[in-house]
């Protein structure tokens, strides 16, 4: 027999423990994933030794217990009581799971093919915001999808979901015991449709898992790829097609699929399937590529084979290999025996090749109709010689002006592959307002339009009535901007000329979000204040036209309080706080949105700060508290906050506020003092700090505000000098934020 004796986690890697402010009371919860159940339980702790568990846990006579199985039997001995599990089916060590605390929990019934009880757990202090109706309801229409898309029922014993604090993710899928960060699954204050939908996705994400990864596990993490990638695709079909979320490939599109667009143009990216040569690389590879680039390869793959050839490969895989160990051979060779295809071209292309083509329309015309419409593909720009050109299943729609609407009037879905594809099917159509190459997002790539399509945009894009093709247009805005074939005052006039009409609440906090970014890294210095307040002033009609408690009102209310650019605007935001704007309800989260926004302006004080953390003194307003002290734009509070991030044994969480509240845009200039002193701490921090805490040092304290060539040639210099020898994790995040200032430096060129 081993015994352990451990020290409980702060940064959420193994056994964590937190203290609720609320009542003082201890909760406890496991992250085993990627190698972090070691740190709780002696283990081989790699995914392709299965075994099976048993689980007793002595704790507290109040306390909940809960573990991957039911409980089998319980005991009670003076203040103190056992739970003895059931034991687990077979099963890896990373999606074992222990939660323990004074857990307020309810409790359903999945009545299916089979009965599956169902639990949701969460602080006390925190139940009666716990809307379990919406949850449940949304547990039963995943299991109602993914039994009948799988064709296997639900291979475990319960399904609990449990709300935990101090958590780095999104969510886990241990085996019938999912975690998920608190406030993704239990909602505070008023959020938008958006979260709604983001918590939708994540569960189903976390529900496919179940089956996908689960049930049928990777051998090895070189195939991470596919377990992420699996979840992330069949997560956003199943919002789609099984619940009220049916635009989900729209919010695909906006947020993730943008993302990884960005993280596919950096040096460091790598194909979808690499070789993971220590753990380090593989936490370093959850990223968008193995997430949503995955998903969108897999999108390719369905299409491919055709969805009943692909979900019937599905279902074999399920079937043959349950829980077992297999690579992505053994789930290739089951589709291309239901689909008839050979698939190891798609597989080298798609998963073995890093870099993302570009798909620009080229077009001839003949009067007022089209001689030729062609498509050309261009191999990627990174990795630097790739002469990588794939194969794409997509359409081009053509769409026209129709009093206040831009409409499609026809699309073609076709195969292209090389250099040029000739789209005969559009040969004599008359001329467009616009044409849309990989019209309604089926592939991957990156777009360019003609001329006369840009043009229409910049006045139109707000009238194009196909909410998932309108995606495509401003992605395709936005990618251009960021390549800088398109300027930061374009691309904002542009999303300003159809902010006010777009009607999907994703897609809009996504451009409000992107908006941002334009102003605060894309703008030159010259420009920056006068961008800012024109996007302000545009937000705060926005603000005053949005219908009183609607989604687009708190939306609105948010960004321009982030923006806000002059005194008027400052005492606007005071006005919001104190409630003066007719159906916006300032609920806790919002009033210290605001709050930080006035700190960070000079309009507050430390005196508010601490009214504020008297009136919400619990986990989310200790953290927000947090920030706003390290957001007053005073050297005093940035040293503070940075002795706060990189010192002392604080939890993850309260660094992360910390460096939020350090890193803002409006302080840049405070900023330039602690480049130095980022570079020196770089090696220290990667030896002596955990995976979690470094990387989130490294990347959060980068001077990433203070773009010019100066902060460039210091940084570059550390890589070339000091840094040649780091750890290739540690460098790939110095190169990253490298070539995001390189980036920003070129778009604020356009107009300098």
């Amino acid at each position: 027999m081993i015994e352990l004796d451990s020290p409980y986690s702060k940064t959420g890697e193994g056994l964590q423990r937190s203290v609720d402010p609320v009542d003082n009371e201890v909760y406890l919860y496991s992250q085993g994933e990627t190698s972090f159940i070691r740190n709780m339980y002696p283990c081989f702790d790699q995914p392709d030794l299965k075994a099976t568990f048993n689980f007793t846990v002595t704790a507290p006579g109040h306390w909940e217990v809960i573990s991957n199985n039911p409980v089998k039997q319980t005991s009670t001995s003076g203040d103190k009581k056992t739970w003895e599990f059931t034991t687990t089916p077979i099963m890896s060590t990373y999606i074992t799971a222990v939660i323990a605390g004074p857990y307020a929990h309810v409790h359903d019934t999945y009545k299916g093919e089979k009965e599956i009880p169902l639990g949701i757990y969460c602080r006390k202090s925190l139940f009666e915001k716990l809307d379990s109706e919406n949850i449940f309801r949304l547990t039963k229409q995943g299991f109602d999808y993914f039994q009948k898309v799988f064709g296997l029922a639900y291979p475990f014993d319960k399904y609990d979901q449990i709300a935990v604090v101090d958590f780095n993710w999104g969510a886990m899928e241990n085996v019938g015991a999912v975690t998920w960060r608190e406030e993704m699954l239990v909602f505070r204050s008023k959020v938008t449709k958006r979260a709604y939908t983001g918590r939708a996705s994540t569960l189903m994400h976390e529900m496919a898992h179940m089956w996908f990864g689960n049930l049928v596990t990777m051998r090895w993490w070189d195939d991470l790829w596919l377990n992420e990638a699996f979840a992330e695709w069949v997560s956003y079909l199943a919002i789609t097609e099984g619940t009220e979320f049916t635009t989900g490939w729209t919010d695909f599109t906006a947020i993730r699929k943008t993302a990884a667009y960005a993280q596919d143009q950096l040096s460091t990216t790598h194909p979808i399937a690499t070789d993971m040569i220590d753990i380090d690389t593989v936490k370093s590879n959850f990223d968008m590529i193995s997430y949503a680039k995955g998903a969108s390869a897999l999108q390719q793959l369905a299409a491919y084979c055709g969805r009943e050839n692909f979900i019937k490969g599905l279902q074999n895989y399920f079937t043959k290999f349950a829980y077992k160990n297999t690579t992505l051979s053994d789930l290739i060779n089951e589709l291309a025996a239901t689909s008839g295809r050979d698939l190891k071209p798609w597989v080298a292309t798609w998963i073995q090749t890093a870099g993302v083509n570009t798909l620009r329309s080229k077009i001839e015309g003949s009067g007022d109709t089209y001689s030729s419409i062609a498509i050309a593909q261009e191999a990627p720009k990174i990795p630097a010689g790739s002469t990588e050109l794939r194969q794409h299943r997509l359409a081009v729609g053509l769409y026209d002006l129709k009093g206040n609407e831009l409409v499609r009037r026809r699309s073609v879905e076709l195969d292209v592959s090389g250099a040029l594809t000739e789209v005969s099917e559009l040969r004599g159509e008359k001329v467009a307002d616009l044409v849309l190459v990989n019209d309604s997002d089926l592939t991957y790539a990156k777009v360019r339009l003609d001329s006369k399509s840009i043009e229409t945009l910049k006045s139109h894009i707000g009238k194009l009535t196909d909410g998932l093709s309108r995606t495509v247009c401003w992605s395709a805005s936005w990618d251009m901007m960021r390549d800088a074939e398109l300027s930061a005052s374009d691309y904002i006039n542009i999303v300003l000329a159809g902010l006010g009409t777009e009607d999907d609440i994703t897609v809009l906090g996504q451009l409000l979000v992107q908006l941002n970014s334009a102003v605060e890294l894309y703008t030159s210095d010259k420009h920056r204040d006068a961008q800012r307040e024109k996007v302000a002033n545009a937000l705060e009609s926005l603000l005053n036209k949005a219908a009183p408690e609607s989604d687009h009102q708190l939306q609105f209310a948010r960004a321009f309080a982030s923006l806000a650019a002059t005194p008027s605007h400052g005492a606007r935001i005071r006005e919001l706080l104190e409630g003066k704007l007719a159906g916006l309800k300032v609920d806790s989260d919002l009033r210290w949105h605001f709050v930080t926004c006035l700190v960070e302006r000079g309009l507050s004080s430390p005196a508010e700060v601490a009214q504020e953390l008297e009136k919400d003194n619990t986990f989310t307003g200790q953290l927000a508290a947090e920030l706003c002290n390290a957001a007053f734009p005073t050297k005093e509070a940035k040293v503070a906050a940075w002795k706060k991030a990189t010192e002392g044994d604080h939890t993850i969480w309260i660094k992360l506020y910390n460096i939020r509240g350090y890193n803002r845009p409006l302080h840049r200039a405070l900023h330039v003092d602690f480049i130095d002193q980022y570079l020196g701490m770089l090696l220290d921090t990667w030896a002596n700090s955990s995976y979690e805490i470094s990387s989130m040092l490294i990347q959060g304290l980068f001077p990433t505000y203070v773009i010019n060539q100066p902060t460039l040639t210091k940084i570059k210099t550390w890589i070339a000098t000091t840094g040649k020898d780091a750890h290739p994790s540690l460098k790939r995040f110095i190169n990253e934020g490298i070539e995001a200032m390189e980036r920003a430096l070129k778009v604020q060129a356009l107009e300098n």
